[in-house]
């Protein structure tokens, strides 16, 4: 108990996110800030055909920027590109356990600590048997106690 209370007090408040994501699979989204480049990202879903689906992700940003003339409206917040590797697991009859690599498109909204993503992930099971695989979605995620880290605003 006292080791899951100094993990909890080490980490820097307003870092922790949980929402949702709609799509293959289907549930919670978790995640963890790192720092302005970085993320991690966990799921703990549902996937068609009926599969307790748990995927997690280390996750690298990158800020999308774009001059105020091509463009007739401007979106006040912080839109980012990000990728990564991940692992991917579902319980099931038929049980497997793979690598996925996360691709993704993430905005948060200026002033509010809610971000929204789209993201893909392709991926190669590797138990019991070697396929290849497609995940992805689209959601949203409420971080407590958020603090507006972005300089760029």
């Amino acid at each position: 108990m006292n080791l899951l209370t100094a993990l909890i007090f080490s980490l820097s408040r307003g870092s922790i996110g949980t929402g949702f994501i709609l799509g293959q699979p289907t549930g919670l989204s978790f995640s963890y800030i790192l720092s302005r480049a970085n993320f991690s990202e966990i799921a703990l879903a549902w996937a068609i055909p009926g599969r307790f689906h748990f995927n997690a992700d280390l996750l690298f940003q990158w800020d999308i920027q774009a001059n105020q003339e091509d463009f007739e409206i401007e979106l006040p917040g912080r839109f980012t590109f990000y990728s990564g590797p991940g692992l991917s697991f579902e319980i099931d009859t038929s049980s497997y356990f793979g690598i996925r690599a996360d691709l993704g498109l993430r905005y948060e909204l200026k002033g509010t600590p809610i971000d929204i993503f789209l993201e893909v992930a392709p991926g190669v099971r590797l138990f019991p048997e070697t396929t290849a695989f497609m995940e992805g979605g689209i959601g949203g995620r409420f971080y407590f106690f958020k603090k507006n880290r972005h300089k760029s605003y």
